[in-house]
């Protein structure tokens, strides 16, 4: 994610401007200190940590610190008047325990934290502490129409540390996205969608009141529809060692919340007994246990809301797809949904045939191997959507109405207008 612009770095005009954090050791590595900066963000998204820095403009020093256990690792690298780093980090036996490569500015870092042994590989985005106003909104989850040819609809979640990212319906072809806030309370954000013919979508969202945006599309503006706005919640454990995390909604439903704490339940047992063994200094691996779960939100409308639940293991995934209905506050199984078993064979096969050709081979062969497996109604027909997988991602394409009625129950058909 990109966040506003990097200048070229004049941390000179800030000398001394930030908060002291220098220590002795950070000291006893540079020569007279003219600037020091504390910052404050997350590693991989969620996970709290602060980074304290400091520099002679020959040498850069300071330490990553988790808030999870307080571990602290050393930073030492080469000042850079460009505004990129590569810092190397070290645990407090001097061993290299991992890299930090990206931008440090005046109002931000973006970077990548990088293992030892260059196989594992997480984002780094902090403030300065002085400058903290991003995290002044509550994380939500909205649903988002947006008039035009073709209409699209966007399930977007706003996180803290402006980060946002989520799915786009354009016209039927679904998206990924990542991008960021551009104020502090989040009610202007940007991204860029492949869209349905390839061609990116340079997107701004400039909301205008509780209920619309003004959508920016390649400087296009149109009206966009705030649909639904859900409160999100992010369940966390971390040390220096790895983390959990799980990011959901808060629906306002009894069997829900049954339905969502057997699935965290699942995960977090096992994984805190895994990040308490291997926290003790001696072990210098780092970040080597991650578990993280989320769920998204596919399609919402009056009565409804679709969506899926993925979370990974350090050896494993899993993802099913859920229903919610909301007045009858029932959770409608994948197999109470379709006509029969069978449906889903044939569903997979329309799903892979909707784009035949893909150039990326390996990409390509995988989609055959694993198939469209899991079912998600819509507004706009049914969602097929592939497992997770760490190394590929996953995949989403919609059937038509018509396609759609044919595998799934007719008594549900009402809830999407079919």
């Amino acid at each position: 994610m990109k966040f506003s612009f990097i200048i070229p770095f004049i941390l000179i005009c800030h000398l001394l401007m930030g908060q002291a954090v220098a220590d002795a050791w950070m000291e006893s590595q540079l020569g007279s200190i003219t600037w020091q900066e504390s910052y404050k963000g997350v590693l991989a998204d969620y996970h709290p940590i602060t980074l304290q820095l400091a520099s002679d403009q020959h040498q850069i020093a300071g330490y990553l610190i988790h808030e999870g256990d307080g571990r602290k690792h050393k930073l030492i690298g080469d000042w850079s008047n460009s505004g990129h780093f590569q810092l190397q980090e070290r645990d407090e036996y001097e061993r290299l325990t991992g890299y930090l490569t990206g931008t440090i500015s005046n109002d931000q870092v973006l970077m990548k934290w990088m293992s030892a042994d260059q196989s594992r590989l997480f984002d780094v985005k902090a403030f300065p502490e002085r400058l903290i106003k991003i995290k002044n909104f509550k994380p939500a989850a909205e649903w988002i129409e947006i008039a035009g040819t073709p209409t699209s609809f966007i399930s977007v979640q706003k996180m803290d540390y402006g980060i946002v990212s989520g799915i786009a319906n354009i016209g039927g072809h679904y998206a990924r996205f990542d991008g960021n806030c551009l104020d502090g309370t989040c009610s202007i954000w940007k991204t860029i969608l492949a869209g349905p013919d390839d061609k990116p979508w340079n997107l701004t969202m400039r909301q205008k009141d509780l209920n619309h945006y003004k959508a920016s599309i390649n400087g296009v503006e149109s009206i966009a529809t705030i649909k639904f706005i859900t409160p999100l919640a992010v369940k966390l454990f971390d040390n220096s060692t790895g983390f959990l995390d799980f990011t959901y909604p808060k629906f306002e439903s009894k069997e829900y919340e049954v339905w969502l704490q057997q699935k965290i339940d699942s995960l977090w047992k096992v994984g805190i007994l895994a990040l308490e063994a291997n926290k003790q200094p001696e072990d210098a691996v780092r970040l080597s246990y991650r578990t993280s779960g989320w769920i998204e939100i596919v399609d919402e409308g009056d009565s409804y809301v679709s969506g899926m639940i993925t979370y990974t293991n350090p050896d494993v995934s899993h993802r099913e797809s859920f229903l919610w209905l909301k007045k009858e506050d029932v959770f409608v199984p994948q197999q109470e949904l379709m006509n029969t078993p069978q449906d889903l064979a044939t569903a997979s096969a329309a799903a892979i045939s909707t784009d035949p050709f893909i150039e990326d081979e390996q990409y390509n062969m995988w989609l055959q191997n694993v198939g469209y497996t899991l079912v998600i109604p819509t507004v706009s027909g049914v969602a097929m959507t592939t497992e997770f997988n760490m190394i590929y991602g996953d995949d989403l394409r919609l059937l038509s109405v018509e396609e759609s009625k044919a595998i799934i129950k007719r008594k549900y058909w009402k809830y999407f207008g079919w």
